[in-house]
């Protein structure tokens, strides 16, 4: 199984930061499906069913029909992405707890210091996030 690639389509940094827009001032989430070749194919924007505003879970549902559509396609889940609508584009200890799989990469939609949309990549294993970059500013 190849990897994953951290880079995205442009329309997809663009739907995911419309997203967190959207969604605040709740947590917006959603899954990238990749091809063979670890290429993004499809974005899935979810549903954030968690009751806590500053927490995320997909929707159980849609999550499941998602990983039936990529698998029906050929595809498979290689990324999470979720927002943190007053914070910095970077995993919070909840989200570093939360067993995410280590093998998908995590894209964090947060603000920088001018309050501006700016979207991480990292691998989350143990606790512990690995950086992969800025992806989209």
């Amino acid at each position: 199984m190849i990897a994953a690639d951290a880079r995205l389509l442009p329309a997809m940094a663009r739907t995911m930061i419309a997203h967190a827009a959207e969604a605040s001032p709740r947590e917006a989430c959603g899954l990238i499906a990749y091809d063979g070749a670890g290429r993004p194919v499809r974005l899935y924007r979810t549903t954030n069913v968690h009751p806590d505003p500053d927490r995320f879970e997909l929707d159980p549902v849609e999550h499941f029909g998602v990983v039936k559509e990529a698998d029906e396609c050929g595809w498979r889940i290689g990324a999470v992405y979720h927002s943190h609508p007053h914070g910095p584009a970077r995993p919070s200890a909840t989200d570093l707890d939360a067993g995410i799989d280590p093998d998908w990469i995590s894209f964090v939609i947060g603000r920088d210091r001018t309050a501006k949309w700016v979207i991480r990549a990292y691998r989350m294993a143990d606790g512990h996030a690995t950086s992969l970059g800025v992806i989209a500013p």
